[in-house]
């Protein structure tokens, strides 16, 4: 193992690193450090998670070829980043335990980052949704180190991000209906103070409140 390489699992390892951090380290043992990230990228010492952030897998964990999950590895990184954030939607309902259906595509919920298209993470599809301000510090679950919004935000994220793509609300509500069941209503009337008037009508209709 390169003495860079070493350092860098000593140093980083079970962390995250931003590249400024790396290009310290590599202007220590006078390496390139964009030669470096993909070498350390390539042999699976890091795991990338957006442009410029990374996983740093232990020395333990490359030896025994383990590394966290991709929610704990996200988590570390949405951490880092010091933003609001949780995962929501369709993983939120898996991590709610509303539905054993499998969607192909993890998806973080936060106030700073947009990405058009999926992109990959530890070998899982992320999608990156971005929401105003006024939509974070309610209705989150936390468990261990994985945020996720509860039964109530999820269905209201479902229904805000539906009407801003244009979706039909009686299409809205085909869709969401099966995980109406125990929903709080109080939780619901709570939550709604912070959405448009557009989610409180379908909510209104759906019967919900």
């Amino acid at each position: 193992m390169k003495p860079l390489t070493r350092y860098l699992l000593s140093r980083f390892g079970g962390m995250v690193a931003k590249r400024e951090e790396i290009e310290i380290a590599c202007k220590r043992f006078e390496a390139n450090p964009v030669s470096t990230i993909n070498f350390m990228i390539h042999y699976g010492y890091f795991v990338r998670i957006l442009r410029g952030l990374y996983y740093v897998k232990s020395l333990e964990e490359f030896k025994l070829k383990k590394a966290p999950s991709v929610y704990e590895i996200i988590s570390l990184g949405m951490n880092r980043l010091k933003i609001d954030w949780y995962f929501g939607l369709y993983t939120a309902l898996r991590l709610n335990g509303l539905t054993h259906e499998f969607f192909g595509e993890i998806f973080v919920l936060n106030n700073r980052i947009f990405r058009p298209k999926v992109i990959e993470i530890s070998g899982e599809r992320v999608k990156f949704v971005k929401l105003k301000d006024l939509l974070f510090g309610f209705g989150v679950v936390k468990k261990n180190a994985i945020r996720f919004s509860d039964p109530e935000k999820t269905i209201l994220d479902f229904i805000y991000v539906f009407r801003y793509r244009g979706i039909s609300e009686e299409r809205i509500i085909s869709i969401t209906e099966d995980y109406f069941k125990n929903l709080s209503k109080n939780k619901l009337e709570s939550y709604l103070k912070f959405y448009p008037k557009s989610v409180k009508r379908v909510v209104e209709n759906a019967g919900l409140i």
